[in-house]
């Protein structure tokens, strides 16, 4: 075990936000033939890329909060959403270890909940997924 154990637990849960992590979970639901769910991550990564460059956010939070949110709604059952729940109140816990701000944490809670959110509502005007 290296000596700061905390620190490297502490970015791997960081890590469940980032862009290589967001890609693994849309191609997986691209191969799996789950269009509804690409869609809700692809409009949330390009809502949140958007909004990025106007809050300065944590946008690993909010990349997160993305993938919790759709792949609990995906999975739909109770002991994997209480699961993601867990990692990502962790991934909070990390990032505010790691000595990122609080209000920029806030924003990326924020920033996910919007993205999410549009995203969620934007599917629903696709025609036939």
């Amino acid at each position: 075990m290296p000596k700061d154990w905390k620190k490297e637990v502490a970015r791997d849960l960081i890590a469940l936000g980032s862009i290589p992590f967001y890609l693994i979970v849309i191609i997986r639901a691209i191969i799996g033939e789950h269009a509804i769910f690409v869609y809700q991550m692809l409009i949330a990564l390009i809502v949140l890329t958007g909004l990025g460059f106007v809050v300065k956010a944590d946008v690993y939070v909010a990349r997160s909060f993305v993938i919790c949110v759709f792949t609990s709604l995906f999975y739909n059952h109770s002991l994997f959403t209480i699961f993601a729940f867990i990692l990502w109140v962790l991934l909070l816990v990390s990032a505010y270890c790691m000595d990122v701000k609080r209000n920029v944490i806030i924003k990326g809670i924020i920033l996910g909940i919007v993205s999410s959110g549009i995203a969620y509502y934007l599917v629903a005007l696709i025609p036939a997924y």
